[in-house]
């Protein structure tokens, strides 16, 4: 009985314990499973923020983009529509808005180191920042465009911009003023205001062109230097000084009736010349009247005759 007993307990231990290794393990599972739930919840969690995070940075992404693009396209509208504004339709050079928006602070910039050298400022006499202009007239675009018609002309007139926009180099420029007048503009880099120098180069950057084409080659050029007055370095601003440059292409065009080909007329004041005989509301009418009172050299490619038209006509010799 004992014996049985004692087996019997022994038994009930056993299961005892095996039944409480069994709630313990239990315990451990449902305490695994509540961790691996907690678990599964912060890495979904952390899954919908990181998703949330990549698509914010995608779409940021694509809008830096879109922005960046929209910029691309609205830099390159603009530069078309600048180039377009101030380049010439025809030739593909500058053209008079260029001329315009540029040429005044050209001049003040000349005037201001003239003014500076003369007061002592600076040692050197800046002849660099002296300028030169030739204002010409090509005949032969004209006559291209009445001859052979207007695609021809067109043709034409843009091959001679090609062919400026190659053979003049900076700091000289060129600008295509109207029709068939151009303006050349350089710092007087080769020290010497002879006009007849500035006119040979003008004639053999055309002939250049227009030899090997067998075409005509005449040319009228009006040439004057800035400042104009060299004691009064402001007195005359920039559309007077274009003013002046159409007198002498006129008066360059007067000429080729009595020797036609090319000519051309320059026009220099005076060092004495005073501000106040410019001071005119008509710079033409006072051009010519500093011609007849010896303020004005005119030099000319002939000794003929010139007729200077500002209000009525006014005849000068040219010595």
């Amino acid at each position: 009985m004992q014996a049985n007993k004692k087996n019997a307990i022994q038994s009930n231990t056993e299961v005892f314990k095996q039944q409480q290794k069994m709630m313990e393990r239990s315990l451990k599972l449902e305490e695994m499973e509540r961790e691996q739930f907690i678990n599964q919840n912060a890495l979904y969690k952390q899954q919908q923020i990181s998703l949330t995070l990549i698509g914010v940075l995608v779409i940021l992404l694509l809008l830096l983009w879109r922005r960046q693009h929209i910029n691309k396209q609205l830099k390159q509208q603009l530069t078309k529509l600048t180039t377009d504004y101030y380049t010439h339709p025809r030739s593909g050079l500058r053209n008079l808005r260029m001329l315009n928006a540029r040429l005044a602070n050209s001049l003040q910039q000349s005037s201001a180191n003239f003014e500076q050298w003369h007061l002592g400022e600076i040692i050197n006499e800046p002849l660099s920042d002296r300028l030169r202009f030739a204002l010409f007239e090509v005949s032969f675009l004209k006559r291209i465009y009445l001859e052979k018609g207007y695609q021809q002309g067109l043709t034409a007139e843009k091959e001679f911009g090609n062919y400026l926009q190659v053979q003049i180099l900076e700091p000289a420029r060129i600008y295509h003023f109207s029709d068939a007048l151009f303006l050349y503009i350089e710092p007087n880099a080769r020290l010497s205001c002879d006009p007849k120098q500035l006119a040979e180069s003008m004639q053999q950057l055309i002939d250049n062109y227009t030899l090997p084409l067998n075409i005509d080659n005449a040319l009228q050029i009006g040439m004057a230097e800035y400042p104009f007055l060299p004691r009064a370095y402001t007195a005359i601003n920039d559309q007077e000084l274009i003013d002046i440059l159409l007198m002498t292409v006129d008066a360059g065009i007067s000429l080729n009736d009595k020797q036609p080909g090319s000519n051309w007329v320059h026009l220099c004041a005076i060092d004495a010349a005073p501000a106040a005989s410019f001071v005119s509301d008509n710079i033409r009418r006072s051009c010519v009247e500093g011609i007849d009172k010896g303020l004005v050299k005119v030099r000319s490619s002939t000794n003929n005759e010139i007729i200077w038209n500002y209000d009525h006509n006014l005849n000068k010799d040219i010595s």
